[in-house]
Protein backbone atom coordinates (compact mmCIF):
# COMPACT_ATOMS: atom_id res chain seq x y z
CA UNK A 1 0.00 0.00 0.00
CA UNK A 2 2.73 2.58 0.71
CA UNK A 3 3.88 2.13 -2.90
CA UNK A 4 0.41 2.92 -4.29
CA UNK A 5 1.03 6.68 -4.79
CA UNK A 6 4.19 6.03 -6.82
CA UNK A 7 2.52 3.31 -8.89
CA UNK A 8 -0.45 5.56 -9.67
CA UNK A 9 1.86 8.45 -10.56
CA UNK A 10 3.85 6.26 -12.95
CA UNK A 11 0.70 4.94 -14.63
CA UNK A 12 -0.78 8.41 -15.09
CA UNK A 13 2.47 9.81 -16.47
CA UNK A 14 2.66 6.91 -18.92
CA UNK A 15 -0.91 7.58 -20.08
CA UNK A 16 -0.03 11.20 -20.79
CA UNK A 17 2.96 10.20 -22.90
CA UNK A 18 0.85 7.78 -24.95
CA UNK A 19 -1.94 10.30 -25.64
CA UNK A 20 0.08 13.26 -26.80
CA UNK A 21 -1.59 13.80 -30.16
CA UNK A 22 -5.29 14.45 -29.35
CA UNK A 23 -4.75 16.66 -26.32
CA UNK A 24 -3.76 19.81 -28.18
CA UNK A 25 -7.35 20.59 -29.13
CA UNK A 26 -8.76 20.26 -25.63
CA UNK A 27 -9.69 23.39 -23.67
CA UNK A 28 -7.40 24.19 -20.71
CA UNK A 29 -10.39 24.12 -18.38
CA UNK A 30 -10.70 20.39 -19.10
CA UNK A 31 -7.30 19.59 -17.58
CA UNK A 32 -8.62 18.93 -14.06
CA UNK A 33 -11.34 16.71 -15.49
CA UNK A 34 -8.74 14.71 -17.41
CA UNK A 35 -6.80 13.98 -14.23
CA UNK A 36 -10.07 13.11 -12.46
CA UNK A 37 -10.92 10.49 -15.08
CA UNK A 38 -7.46 8.99 -14.90
CA UNK A 39 -7.73 8.24 -11.19
CA UNK A 40 -11.25 6.82 -11.44
CA UNK A 41 -9.87 3.32 -11.01
CA UNK A 42 -8.16 4.34 -7.79
CA UNK A 43 -11.42 5.86 -6.55
CA UNK A 44 -13.33 2.65 -7.21
CA UNK A 45 -10.93 0.64 -5.06
CA UNK A 46 -10.71 3.19 -2.25
CA UNK A 47 -14.44 3.82 -2.06
CA UNK A 48 -14.99 0.12 -1.45
CA UNK A 49 -12.64 0.32 1.55
CA UNK A 50 -14.18 3.44 3.12
CA UNK A 51 -15.02 2.95 6.75
CA UNK A 52 -15.07 5.65 9.43
CA UNK A 53 -13.50 4.95 12.77
CA UNK A 54 -16.37 6.29 14.91
CA UNK A 55 -19.01 3.69 14.02
CA UNK A 56 -17.52 0.66 12.36
CA UNK A 57 -17.94 -3.07 11.94
CA UNK A 58 -16.01 -5.94 10.45
CA UNK A 59 -14.54 -9.42 10.85
CA UNK A 60 -10.97 -10.11 11.97
CA UNK A 61 -8.97 -13.34 12.11
CA UNK A 62 -7.17 -13.25 15.44
CA UNK A 63 -4.06 -15.49 15.54
CA UNK A 64 -2.84 -17.28 18.63
CA UNK A 65 -0.85 -15.05 21.00
CA UNK A 66 -1.68 -12.13 18.73
CA UNK A 67 -3.23 -8.66 19.04
CA UNK A 68 -5.29 -6.83 16.42
CA UNK A 69 -6.25 -3.16 16.68
CA UNK A 70 -9.81 -2.53 15.56
CA UNK A 71 -9.80 1.27 15.52
CA UNK A 72 -8.71 4.39 17.37
CA UNK A 73 -10.64 7.41 18.66
CA UNK A 74 -9.55 10.69 20.22
CA UNK A 75 -11.51 11.52 23.38
CA UNK A 76 -11.85 14.87 25.07
CA UNK A 77 -11.35 15.27 28.82
CA UNK A 78 -13.52 16.15 31.80
CA UNK A 79 -11.63 18.72 33.88
CA UNK A 80 -14.11 19.28 36.73
CA UNK A 81 -15.16 15.71 37.50
CA UNK A 82 -13.45 12.97 35.46
CA UNK A 83 -15.80 10.38 36.98
CA UNK A 84 -18.58 11.71 34.73
CA UNK A 85 -16.63 10.33 31.79
CA UNK A 86 -15.35 11.97 28.63
CA UNK A 87 -16.86 9.45 26.25
CA UNK A 88 -18.14 5.93 25.64
CA UNK A 89 -17.07 2.90 23.65
CA UNK A 90 -19.95 0.57 22.81
CA UNK A 91 -18.70 -2.75 21.43
CA UNK A 92 -20.60 -5.90 20.43
CA UNK A 93 -18.66 -9.10 19.69
CA UNK A 94 -20.00 -12.13 17.77
CA UNK A 95 -18.35 -15.52 17.45
CA UNK A 96 -19.46 -17.98 14.75
CA UNK A 97 -19.11 -20.96 17.09
CA UNK A 98 -18.56 -21.44 20.79
CA UNK A 99 -14.93 -22.32 21.58
CA UNK A 100 -13.41 -22.78 25.03
CA UNK A 101 -9.89 -23.42 23.76
CA UNK A 102 -9.32 -19.70 23.09
CA UNK A 103 -8.68 -17.01 25.69
CA UNK A 104 -9.54 -13.74 23.94
CA UNK A 105 -9.85 -10.32 25.55
CA UNK A 106 -10.93 -6.84 24.53
CA UNK A 107 -8.20 -4.33 25.41
CA UNK A 108 -8.30 -0.53 25.57
CA UNK A 109 -5.04 1.44 25.43
CA UNK A 110 -4.40 5.17 25.51
CA UNK A 111 -1.44 7.12 24.12
CA UNK A 112 0.45 7.43 27.40
CA UNK A 113 3.96 6.00 27.45
CA UNK A 114 3.11 3.33 30.02
CA UNK A 115 0.10 2.17 27.98
CA UNK A 116 0.63 2.34 24.20
CA UNK A 117 3.01 5.04 22.91
CA UNK A 118 2.87 3.63 19.37
CA UNK A 119 4.26 0.77 17.31
CA UNK A 120 7.86 -0.16 18.14
CA UNK A 121 10.20 -3.13 18.26
CA UNK A 122 9.68 -3.33 22.00
CA UNK A 123 5.91 -3.51 21.56
CA UNK A 124 6.12 -6.23 18.92
CA UNK A 125 8.39 -8.28 21.16
CA UNK A 126 5.85 -8.33 24.02
CA UNK A 127 3.80 -11.40 24.81
CA UNK A 128 0.02 -11.28 24.98
CA UNK A 129 0.12 -11.23 28.79
CA UNK A 130 2.55 -8.29 28.80
CA UNK A 131 0.31 -6.32 26.45
CA UNK A 132 -2.66 -6.98 28.69
CA UNK A 133 -0.72 -5.48 31.59
CA UNK A 134 -0.26 -2.27 29.56
CA UNK A 135 -3.99 -1.99 28.80
CA UNK A 136 -6.01 0.65 30.62
CA UNK A 137 -9.11 -1.56 30.43
CA UNK A 138 -9.39 -5.30 29.84
CA UNK A 139 -12.44 -7.55 29.54
CA UNK A 140 -12.54 -11.21 28.63
CA UNK A 141 -14.82 -12.38 25.84
CA UNK A 142 -17.54 -14.66 27.19
CA UNK A 143 -17.91 -17.52 24.74
CA UNK A 144 -21.51 -18.34 25.65
CA UNK A 145 -22.70 -14.76 25.24
CA UNK A 146 -20.53 -14.00 22.19
CA UNK A 147 -21.75 -17.07 20.31
CA UNK A 148 -25.40 -16.22 21.01
CA UNK A 149 -27.70 -14.55 18.49
CA UNK A 150 -27.17 -11.05 19.89
CA UNK A 151 -23.48 -11.42 20.73
CA UNK A 152 -21.69 -10.03 23.77
CA UNK A 153 -22.16 -6.32 24.31
CA UNK A 154 -19.56 -4.32 26.25
CA UNK A 155 -19.72 -0.65 27.25
CA UNK A 156 -16.62 1.22 28.44
CA UNK A 157 -16.61 4.68 30.04
CA UNK A 158 -13.55 6.77 29.16
CA UNK A 159 -12.24 8.87 32.05
CA UNK A 160 -9.40 11.39 31.77
CA UNK A 161 -8.78 14.93 32.99
CA UNK A 162 -5.51 16.37 31.68
CA UNK A 163 -5.88 16.66 27.90
CA UNK A 164 -7.46 14.91 24.92
CA UNK A 165 -5.92 11.52 24.25
CA UNK A 166 -6.05 8.86 21.60
CA UNK A 167 -7.59 5.57 22.69
CA UNK A 168 -7.04 2.30 20.84
CA UNK A 169 -9.52 -0.58 20.88
CA UNK A 170 -7.96 -4.01 20.30
CA UNK A 171 -8.64 -7.73 20.70
CA UNK A 172 -5.97 -10.11 21.97
CA UNK A 173 -5.73 -13.89 21.99
CA UNK A 174 -3.55 -15.24 24.80
CA UNK A 175 -3.64 -18.92 23.89
CA UNK A 176 -2.06 -20.94 21.14
CA UNK A 177 -5.03 -22.96 19.92
CA UNK A 178 -3.43 -23.64 16.54
CA UNK A 179 -6.06 -21.87 14.45
CA UNK A 180 -7.18 -18.29 13.97
CA UNK A 181 -10.21 -17.08 15.86
CA UNK A 182 -12.81 -15.31 13.70
CA UNK A 183 -14.39 -12.37 15.52
CA UNK A 184 -17.21 -10.26 14.14
CA UNK A 185 -17.67 -6.88 15.80
CA UNK A 186 -19.75 -3.69 15.76
CA UNK A 187 -18.39 -0.65 17.53
CA UNK A 188 -19.59 2.88 18.25
CA UNK A 189 -17.40 5.52 19.93
CA UNK A 190 -18.73 8.92 21.07
CA UNK A 191 -17.57 12.04 22.87
CA UNK A 192 -20.54 12.49 25.21
CA UNK A 193 -19.75 16.11 26.09
CA UNK A 194 -19.84 17.44 22.55
CA UNK A 195 -23.60 17.94 22.19
CA UNK A 196 -24.60 17.74 18.54
CA UNK A 197 -21.01 16.71 17.68
CA UNK A 198 -20.89 13.58 19.89
CA UNK A 199 -19.95 11.45 16.88
CA UNK A 200 -16.77 13.39 16.19
CA UNK A 201 -13.34 12.47 17.43
CA UNK A 202 -11.56 15.39 19.12
CA UNK A 203 -9.20 15.83 16.17
CA UNK A 204 -12.23 16.37 13.89
CA UNK A 205 -14.36 18.37 16.33
CA UNK A 206 -14.15 21.66 14.41
CA UNK A 207 -14.00 20.28 10.88
CA UNK A 208 -17.68 21.10 10.19
CA UNK A 209 -17.02 24.74 11.10
CA UNK A 210 -13.98 24.90 8.82
CA UNK A 211 -15.74 23.51 5.77
CA UNK A 212 -18.87 25.57 6.38
CA UNK A 213 -16.72 28.70 6.29
CA UNK A 214 -14.89 27.49 3.18
CA UNK A 215 -18.22 26.75 1.49
CA UNK A 216 -19.35 30.35 2.00
CA UNK A 217 -16.01 31.75 0.81
CA UNK A 218 -15.87 29.65 -2.36
CA UNK A 219 -19.54 30.27 -3.13
CA UNK A 220 -18.80 34.01 -3.15
CA UNK A 221 -15.63 33.55 -5.21
CA UNK A 222 -17.47 31.35 -7.71
CA UNK A 223 -20.23 33.90 -8.23
CA UNK A 224 -17.67 36.67 -8.60
CA UNK A 225 -15.55 34.72 -11.08
CA UNK A 226 -18.52 33.66 -13.20
CA UNK A 227 -19.58 37.31 -13.36
CA UNK A 228 -16.05 38.28 -14.38
CA UNK A 229 -16.07 35.61 -17.10
CA UNK A 230 -19.17 37.13 -18.65
CA UNK A 231 -17.51 40.52 -18.70
CA UNK A 232 -14.34 39.13 -20.28
CA UNK A 233 -16.42 37.26 -22.88
CA UNK A 234 -18.02 40.52 -23.91
CA UNK A 235 -14.60 42.08 -24.41
CA UNK A 236 -13.39 39.10 -26.44
CA UNK A 237 -16.22 39.34 -28.99
CA UNK A 238 -14.07 41.52 -31.22
CA UNK A 239 -11.82 38.43 -31.75
CA UNK A 240 -8.79 40.35 -30.54
CA UNK A 241 -5.49 38.55 -30.04
CA UNK A 242 -5.25 39.60 -26.41
CA UNK A 243 -8.77 38.42 -25.67
CA UNK A 244 -7.83 34.95 -26.89
CA UNK A 245 -4.60 35.00 -24.88
CA UNK A 246 -6.39 35.91 -21.69
CA UNK A 247 -9.10 33.32 -22.15
CA UNK A 248 -7.13 30.18 -21.12
CA UNK A 249 -6.01 31.80 -17.85
CA UNK A 250 -9.59 32.78 -17.03
CA UNK A 251 -10.80 29.27 -17.87
CA UNK A 252 -8.26 27.62 -15.60
CA UNK A 253 -9.01 29.99 -12.73
CA UNK A 254 -12.74 29.39 -13.06
CA UNK A 255 -12.24 25.62 -13.07
CA UNK A 256 -10.07 25.84 -9.95
CA UNK A 257 -12.57 27.93 -8.00
CA UNK A 258 -15.45 25.62 -8.94
CA UNK A 259 -13.42 22.53 -8.00
CA UNK A 260 -12.64 24.07 -4.59
CA UNK A 261 -16.33 24.87 -4.19
CA UNK A 262 -17.21 21.25 -4.93
CA UNK A 263 -14.62 20.06 -2.42
CA UNK A 264 -16.12 22.26 0.32
CA UNK A 265 -19.68 21.30 -0.62
CA UNK A 266 -19.15 17.52 -0.52
CA UNK A 267 -17.00 17.74 2.61
CA UNK A 268 -19.71 19.73 4.39
CA UNK A 269 -22.33 17.22 3.18
CA UNK A 270 -20.30 14.27 4.46
CA UNK A 271 -19.67 15.92 7.83
CA UNK A 272 -23.31 16.90 8.31
CA UNK A 273 -24.44 13.32 7.72
CA UNK A 274 -21.58 12.07 9.88
CA UNK A 275 -22.81 14.22 12.78
CA UNK A 276 -26.14 12.39 12.67
CA UNK A 277 -25.08 8.75 12.25
CA UNK A 278 -21.33 8.52 12.88
CA UNK A 279 -20.70 7.08 9.40
CA UNK A 280 -21.22 9.85 6.88
CA UNK A 281 -21.18 9.44 3.11
CA UNK A 282 -18.14 7.53 1.89
CA UNK A 283 -18.63 8.54 -1.75
CA UNK A 284 -18.91 12.22 -0.80
CA UNK A 285 -15.71 12.06 1.23
CA UNK A 286 -13.73 10.39 -1.56
CA UNK A 287 -15.15 12.79 -4.16
CA UNK A 288 -14.29 15.82 -2.03
CA UNK A 289 -10.68 14.66 -1.71
CA UNK A 290 -10.45 14.13 -5.46
CA UNK A 291 -11.83 17.62 -6.11
CA UNK A 292 -9.39 19.03 -3.56
CA UNK A 293 -6.43 17.48 -5.38
CA UNK A 294 -7.63 18.93 -8.68
CA UNK A 295 -8.16 22.37 -7.13
CA UNK A 296 -4.60 22.26 -5.80
CA UNK A 297 -3.38 21.23 -9.24
CA UNK A 298 -5.10 24.22 -10.82
CA UNK A 299 -3.68 26.65 -8.26
CA UNK A 300 -0.16 25.25 -8.62
CA UNK A 301 -0.51 25.63 -12.40
CA UNK A 302 -1.57 29.26 -12.05
CA UNK A 303 1.34 30.00 -9.74
CA UNK A 304 3.89 28.46 -12.08
CA UNK A 305 2.38 30.37 -15.00
CA UNK A 306 2.74 33.58 -12.99
CA UNK A 307 6.38 32.74 -12.28
CA UNK A 308 6.87 32.59 -16.07
CA UNK A 309 5.21 35.99 -16.48
CA UNK A 310 2.18 34.63 -18.32
CA UNK A 311 -0.64 37.19 -18.60
CA UNK A 312 1.62 39.76 -16.90
CA UNK A 313 4.68 40.19 -19.10
CA UNK A 314 4.02 37.52 -21.71
CA UNK A 315 1.04 36.18 -23.63
CA UNK A 316 -0.34 32.82 -22.51
CA UNK A 317 -1.28 30.11 -24.99
CA UNK A 318 -3.06 26.78 -24.47
CA UNK A 319 0.18 24.73 -24.63
CA UNK A 320 1.34 26.47 -21.45
CA UNK A 321 -1.49 24.76 -19.58
CA UNK A 322 -0.54 21.35 -20.95
CA UNK A 323 3.05 21.80 -19.82
CA UNK A 324 1.74 22.39 -16.28
CA UNK A 325 -0.32 19.20 -16.49
CA UNK A 326 2.74 17.14 -17.40
CA UNK A 327 4.77 18.71 -14.59
CA UNK A 328 2.25 18.66 -11.72
CA UNK A 329 -0.10 15.77 -12.50
CA UNK A 330 1.94 12.84 -11.11
CA UNK A 331 2.81 14.72 -7.92
CA UNK A 332 -0.75 15.74 -7.08
CA UNK A 333 -2.22 12.32 -7.93
CA UNK A 334 0.39 10.83 -5.58
CA UNK A 335 -0.73 13.22 -2.84
CA UNK A 336 -4.33 12.09 -3.36
CA UNK A 337 -3.42 8.40 -3.17
CA UNK A 338 -1.31 9.01 -0.04
CA UNK A 339 -4.11 10.87 1.76
CA UNK A 340 -6.61 8.15 0.87
CA UNK A 341 -4.21 5.51 2.15
CA UNK A 342 -3.72 7.53 5.32
CA UNK A 343 -7.48 7.77 5.78
CA UNK A 344 -8.41 4.13 5.22
CA UNK A 345 -5.30 2.00 5.69
CA UNK A 346 -5.43 -0.65 8.41
CA UNK A 347 -2.15 0.70 9.82
CA UNK A 348 -3.95 3.94 10.78
CA UNK A 349 -5.79 1.95 13.47
CA UNK A 350 -2.68 1.70 15.64
CA UNK A 351 -0.69 4.84 14.88
CA UNK A 352 -1.38 8.58 15.00
CA UNK A 353 1.46 9.59 12.70
CA UNK A 354 0.67 12.39 10.26
CA UNK A 355 0.52 10.84 6.77
CA UNK A 356 3.07 13.34 5.44
CA UNK A 357 5.60 12.35 8.13
CA UNK A 358 5.75 8.79 6.80
CA UNK A 359 8.64 7.90 4.44
CA UNK A 360 6.41 8.23 1.36
CA UNK A 361 5.02 11.50 2.74
CA UNK A 362 8.49 12.97 3.18
CA UNK A 363 9.29 11.97 -0.40
CA UNK A 364 6.27 13.94 -1.63
CA UNK A 365 7.30 16.90 0.51
CA UNK A 366 10.69 16.83 -1.21
CA UNK A 367 8.86 16.98 -4.54
CA UNK A 368 6.86 19.93 -3.21
CA UNK A 369 10.11 21.71 -2.38
CA UNK A 370 11.34 20.88 -5.88
CA UNK A 371 8.26 22.61 -7.30
CA UNK A 372 9.04 25.59 -5.09
CA UNK A 373 12.54 25.73 -6.54
CA UNK A 374 11.11 25.59 -10.08
CA UNK A 375 8.77 28.43 -9.17
CA UNK A 376 11.59 30.48 -7.62
CA UNK A 377 13.92 30.00 -10.59
CA UNK A 378 11.19 30.94 -13.07
CA UNK A 379 10.22 33.98 -11.02
CA UNK A 380 13.84 35.16 -10.82
CA UNK A 381 14.37 34.82 -14.57
CA UNK A 382 11.15 36.67 -15.32
CA UNK A 383 12.10 39.41 -12.84
CA UNK A 384 15.54 39.88 -14.43
CA UNK A 385 14.01 40.02 -17.94
CA UNK A 386 11.35 42.57 -16.96
CA UNK A 387 11.95 46.15 -18.20
CA UNK A 388 9.06 47.81 -16.38
CA UNK A 389 10.00 48.81 -12.80
CA UNK A 390 6.39 48.58 -11.66
CA UNK A 391 5.93 45.05 -12.98
CA UNK A 392 9.31 44.05 -11.58
CA UNK A 393 8.09 45.22 -8.17
CA UNK A 394 5.12 42.88 -8.52
CA UNK A 395 7.42 39.90 -9.08
CA UNK A 396 9.73 40.82 -6.19
CA UNK A 397 6.86 41.42 -3.76
CA UNK A 398 3.71 39.52 -4.63
CA UNK A 399 5.54 36.80 -6.52
CA UNK A 400 7.39 35.93 -3.33
CA UNK A 401 4.14 35.96 -1.33
CA UNK A 402 2.45 33.65 -3.84
CA UNK A 403 5.35 31.22 -3.61
CA UNK A 404 4.73 30.68 0.10
CA UNK A 405 1.85 28.37 -0.89
CA UNK A 406 4.40 25.69 -1.77
CA UNK A 407 5.73 25.84 1.82
CA UNK A 408 2.42 25.17 3.55
CA UNK A 409 2.70 21.37 3.32
CA UNK A 410 6.35 21.17 4.50
CA UNK A 411 5.70 23.59 7.36
CA UNK A 412 2.64 21.68 8.62
CA UNK A 413 4.60 18.43 8.42
CA UNK A 414 7.40 19.94 10.53
CA UNK A 415 4.87 21.26 13.04
CA UNK A 416 3.29 17.82 13.27
CA UNK A 417 6.69 16.23 13.81
CA UNK A 418 8.14 18.70 16.32
CA UNK A 419 5.50 20.90 17.99
CA UNK A 420 1.85 19.92 17.72
CA UNK A 421 0.02 17.33 19.78
CA UNK A 422 -1.28 14.41 17.67
CA UNK A 423 -4.92 15.42 18.11
CA UNK A 424 -4.15 18.89 16.67
CA UNK A 425 -2.41 17.75 13.47
CA UNK A 426 -5.53 17.34 11.34
CA UNK A 427 -7.26 20.62 12.15
CA UNK A 428 -4.07 22.72 11.94
CA UNK A 429 -2.99 21.22 8.61
CA UNK A 430 -6.51 21.56 7.17
CA UNK A 431 -6.88 25.21 8.21
CA UNK A 432 -3.38 26.04 6.94
CA UNK A 433 -3.68 24.33 3.55
CA UNK A 434 -7.30 25.20 2.83
CA UNK A 435 -7.03 28.72 4.20
CA UNK A 436 -3.96 29.70 2.19
CA UNK A 437 -5.45 28.12 -0.93
CA UNK A 438 -8.67 30.13 -0.51
CA UNK A 439 -6.71 33.37 -0.02
CA UNK A 440 -4.69 32.79 -3.19
CA UNK A 441 -7.79 32.00 -5.23
CA UNK A 442 -9.33 35.20 -3.88
CA UNK A 443 -6.21 37.14 -4.88
CA UNK A 444 -6.43 35.81 -8.44
CA UNK A 445 -10.13 36.63 -8.70
CA UNK A 446 -9.47 40.19 -7.55
CA UNK A 447 -6.39 40.52 -9.75
CA UNK A 448 -8.29 39.43 -12.87
CA UNK A 449 -11.41 41.40 -12.06
CA UNK A 450 -12.60 43.42 -15.10
CA UNK A 451 -12.00 47.11 -14.60
CA UNK A 452 -9.35 46.64 -11.91
CA UNK A 453 -6.93 49.43 -12.86
CA UNK A 454 -4.40 48.58 -10.16
CA UNK A 455 -3.78 45.00 -11.25
CA UNK A 456 -0.61 43.80 -12.96
CA UNK A 457 -2.48 41.20 -14.99
CA UNK A 458 -2.96 42.36 -18.59
CA UNK A 459 -6.33 41.46 -20.04
CA UNK A 460 -6.82 44.51 -22.27
CA UNK A 461 -6.38 44.43 -26.05
CA UNK A 462 -2.78 44.51 -27.27
CA UNK A 463 -1.84 45.84 -30.69
CA UNK A 464 -0.97 43.02 -33.07
CA UNK A 465 2.25 44.83 -34.06
CA UNK A 466 3.57 44.51 -30.53
CA UNK A 467 2.04 41.07 -29.90
CA UNK A 468 3.62 39.11 -32.76
CA UNK A 469 7.26 39.89 -31.90
CA UNK A 470 6.53 39.00 -28.26
CA UNK A 471 5.23 35.58 -29.29
CA UNK A 472 8.41 35.13 -31.36
CA UNK A 473 10.63 36.37 -28.53
CA UNK A 474 12.07 39.13 -30.72
CA UNK A 475 13.42 42.55 -29.75
CA UNK A 476 11.59 44.07 -32.73
CA UNK A 477 8.66 44.92 -30.46
CA UNK A 478 10.51 48.03 -29.31
CA UNK A 479 8.89 51.03 -30.91
CA UNK A 480 10.90 53.56 -32.95
CA UNK A 481 12.15 56.54 -31.02
CA UNK A 482 9.70 58.93 -32.71
CA UNK A 483 6.62 56.89 -31.81
CA UNK A 484 7.47 55.88 -28.24
CA UNK A 485 5.68 58.90 -26.83
CA UNK A 486 2.38 57.76 -28.35
CA UNK A 487 2.62 54.13 -27.19
CA UNK A 488 0.05 52.84 -24.72
CA UNK A 489 1.26 53.02 -21.16
CA UNK A 490 -0.23 49.67 -20.21
CA UNK A 491 1.04 47.66 -23.17
CA UNK A 492 3.22 44.59 -22.66
CA UNK A 493 6.90 45.38 -22.03
CA UNK A 494 9.46 43.82 -24.33
CA UNK A 495 11.36 40.77 -23.06
CA UNK A 496 15.09 40.65 -22.69
CA UNK A 497 16.96 38.71 -25.35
Amino acid sequence: RPLAPLIVASAVESSWDSSASPRTNMAPAMLPLVSAVRVAGVLAVLAAQCCDALQTEGIVALPGNGTIFLTKFCYTYELEDPRHGAGIVDLTVHLPVESHSHHAHVLLFDDEDHSYPGPSDEWHAMSCQQRMQHARVSQRIDWVAASGPEGQRMTFDIEQKLRPRWWYIAVAECSDAGEDLLIEYQMHATNTGYGWAVEFSTDKRFMPHVFAALLVVYACLSLAQLHANRAVAQRAKDDSANGKAAHPFEQILTAGVLLALGDSLFSALHLSVFASNGVGLAWAQVLSQLLSVNANFVLASLLLLVSQGKCISYVMVANDAWSMLRLLGPFLVSCFALEMWGEYSVSRNYTTNYVYTTPVGWALICVDLLLLSIYAVGLWRTYKAEHSPEVATFYSRWGVVYGLWFLVLPVTALLAQLVLAPYAWLIVSTVAKKGVTAMLYGAFVVGLWPGNTRTYFRLEVVESKSLLPRLLGSRQCELPEASRSTARKDSFPCPSP
